[in-house]
Formats: C-alpha cells, sequence, structure tokens
C-alpha cells in the first residue's frame, strides 16, 4: 500500500539565483507545467564471463549533467538581463522618493517584499485601526484618524465612570496597546481589560501588564494573546476588540493625543533586506520580516516607512558577458496536504537562456531560462554537484 502522505502535487515551484558577487533573488513565478528537472550520466559497463554465461557485473559512471529548465512570466530588467546575458544594469534619471506608512504583514518570520528597491532610512510602527468612544453602546464617537496621529489636537477619554466605553479595535489581532496622553487621568482605579470571545465580553487577565497605571500615565498595555479571541462588530466594523470603563472614581479625566502608534526596533521586532537598486547584479525590491521575539504577533499587519531609489529608466547592453554564473536553490514546496517539500542547493552554476522567448500578443510573455549545474569539487569534494534537502 502506498505511503499516501508521500504522494506530492508539485507546487510553491521557485528558483532563487545568486549571481557571483550578487545577492539572492528569486526569479519570479515559474509557468505552471515549465519545469524539467534532467539529470543524465553516461556510464561504462563491464562484464564477467566466469561462470560461462556473460553477466554484466559493474556499471561505472564517467559523466554526469544536471539541468533544470523552466519558464517564468515575470518580465522585469534583470529577468531580461539574463536571457540577453547583459552585464551591468544603468538608471537613467536616478533619485529617491519616500513612502510613509505602507501597511504590511509578515505572517512568519520570512521576508515580505515592499515592491520598491533600494530601501533606506527604513522604519516601521504597530498601529490600531479604530478607536471609538461611548456613553451608551449606541451613539459613537469615532477618533481612530487623531490616535494614529503623533501629535496634533487631543481627544477626550473617558468622562463617566461604568457607563463610558473606549473601544480599540484591529483588523488583525494584536498584544500591545501604546497609550500617548495629553492630560494625564487622576483619581481612578483599577481598569478592567475585556476582548470579545465569541460570546461574551470577558476579562483580558492572562500575562496582563498595565504601563499606564490605569490610563493616569503615557505606557503600553501588553497582554498574552487570548486563544479564543473572535471578530465581533462594534459601530458597523467587524474586527478584533478589546474595550474599557473607569471603574467608579475620576477626578481629571484622561486626553490622548494618540493611542496604538508604537515605534519597532529593528533587529529586535522586525528586520530589514534592503535590496539593491542598481549595478552588476540585482535590481532587488526590498523586504521587511517581523522577529517572533519582537512584539508583532503572527499575522498583525504593521506600517513601514522607507526611503528607496526611483529612475526613469533601466538599461544594459546585448551580450556583454558570455556566462552568468553562481550558485541557485530549486525549491518545490507545496500547499499543505499536497506532498513533500523539497528544495536542491546548487553551489555552482550557470544560468543561460534557453530556447525563443515568443512575443505572442494572445499569451502571456515568457522568458525561457535554463540553470545548468557545474561541478564545484575544487571547495567541496562530498557534494561537488550540491545538496537535497526533504523536509518532513
Amino acid at each position: 500500500m502506498p505511503a499516501i502522505d508521500d504522494i506530492t502535487i508539485p507546487g510553491g515551484v521557485c528558483v532563487f539565483f545568486t549571481e557571483t558577487g550578487g545577492v539572492e533573488r528569486a526569479l519570479g513565478n515559474i509557468v505552471g507545467d515549465s519545469v524539467s528537472v534532467d539529470r543524465e550520466s553516461d556510464e561504462i559497463e563491464h562484464f564477467t564471463n566466469k561462470s560461462g554465461i556473460r553477466r554484466k557485473d559493474k556499471i561505472f559512471t564517467v559523466e554526469e549533467n544536471a539541468q533544470i529548465d523552466f519558464e517564468i512570466d515575470e518580465i522585469n530588467v534583470d529577468n531580461l538581463r539574463y536571457f540577453f546575458k547583459g552585464a551591468s544594469i544603468s538608471s537613467v534619471g536616478a533619485g529617491t522618493a519616500a513612502i510613509v506608512d505602507q501597511k504590511e504583514t509578515s505572517l512568519v518570520e520570512e521576508f515580505v517584499s515592499v515592491e520598491k528597491p533600494g530601501l533606506t532610512a527604513v522604519s516601521a510602527r504597530q498601529f490600531v485601526d479604530y478607536v471609538f468612544m461611548t456613553a451608551d453602546n449606541v451613539t459613537f464617537v469615532d477618533n481612530s484618524v487623531e490616535a494614529d496621529t503623533a501629535a496634533g489636537v487631543a481627544f477626550t477619554g473617558i468622562v463617566t465612570p461604568v457607563t463610558d466605553f473606549m473601544y480599540i479595535g484591529k483588523l488583525s489581532q494584536f498584544s500591545e496597546v501604546d497609550f500617548q496622553l495629553d492630560t494625564l487621568g487622576t483619581g481612578t482605579t483599577t481598569i478592567d481589560y475585556e476582548y470579545w470571545n465569541g460570546a461574551a465580553w470577558t476579562d483580558i487577565s492572562v500575562g496582563l501588564s498595565d504601563g499606564t497605571s490605569n490610563q493616569q500615565a503615557d505606557g503600553v498595555l501588553t497582554y498574552t494573546l487570548p486563544v479564543d479571541w473572535a471578530l465581533t462588530t462594534v459601530n458597523g466594523v467587524s474586527a478584533y476588540w478589546i474595550r474599557f470603563a473607569e471603574p467608579t472614581t475620576i477626578t481629571i479625566p484622561p486626553t490622548y493625543f494618540s493611542i496604538g502608534r508604537q515605534a519597532l526596533v529593528e533587529h529586535t521586532d522586525f528586520g530589514v533586506d534592503p535590496g539593491q537598486a542598481s549595478g552588476a547584479g540585482s535590481t532587488k525590491n526590498g523586504s521587511v520580516r517581523r522577529i517572533a521575539a519582537g512584539i508583532l504577533e503572527p499575522a498583525e499587519e504593521f506600517m513601514v516607512s522607507f526611503t528607496y531609489v526611483t529612475f526613469t529608466s533601466q538599461t544594459f547592453g546585448i551580450a556583454e558577458q558570455s556566462v552568468i554564473e553562481g550558485s541557485a536553490r530549486f525549491v518545490n514546496n507545496p500547499q499543505s496536504g499536497r506532498g513533500t517539500h523539497w528544495e536542491m542547493t546548487f553551489p555552482r552554476c550557470q544560468l543561460n537562456n534557453n530556447g525563443a522567448m515568443d512575443l505572442d500578443d494572445s499569451d502571456f510573455q515568457t522568458i525561457p531560462l535554463s540553470l545548468v549545474v557545474l561541478d564545484n569539487s575544487a571547495v567541496d569534494t562530498v557534494n561537488p554537484f550540491g545538496t537535497v534537502t526533504v523536509f518532513p
């Protein structure tokens, strides 16, 4: 009986290439049925006739060849350069521009592209999508814009204890909320912060730490993410909400400059790959990722700001080099339940064009390429062709 879990439908097929002296880049979307992995060997067979009948008793491999042929449909300057064997890429009209607060999500500790090359001055921050005030759970005051503004006109928090509620919501789950107050509240006692568990509002109890001293100081509210936190609708908005009311006493009601704006620390909360704007190697887009040990939760959205390189056009010469050599990774990572994730790593290979690039106005344009594996025994005598890794 076959091992069902080992039956595989290929998927998540990617080729990552690192040109000698350059940086690794994904070559882009590979057209579904265009990948072929070809391994050939030339062999000499030895025979013996000691038994009176000529029989094969040994096979010697005298030549090994390995090649991966594929087509990609992402038409950019780097992939075109590979096909036409260009060398350095020149940027015409180079300059810089800036993007402020671009929303990103990193589900795991993998980089996600920000779709711009040559990043500098990268910063990131937390945010919340909504901040509502209500005295009756019918009429709401929307302070969402001001709550996400670093400085400006302060807005009023809870005035009347017990009946006034502040609702803080986000489209993704979050476990920290930064409060920056203008007027510090006074006179209040312990606040119960609540979340929606799918059936009722429930006290946040696990890992709760109120750095605001009950909304009487600037600080950060932190808690362990509730396992049963569910979406619910507040003021017509479906989100993950926490809420709180002041208990029984307020001497001075708090006012707020911002809620939920908290700077993330690079190398602690998030990481950056700046990419590359131009040069003999890549025009790789920059990317960011969450770091699991930081304050971002898996799948939590965050804001990224950065400066990037701009240009009016990019150019390279045709047939400027005869060989494009480097290293590569070939990845086959099917969706969960569709088979085995395996990868091949080639420490030395050559990237070549592989046939004609058809310009058919009735179909997507593709670029045919091939990776030819080269011997690397001068560096690695054990695995001169590379390695295959299979993941559980």
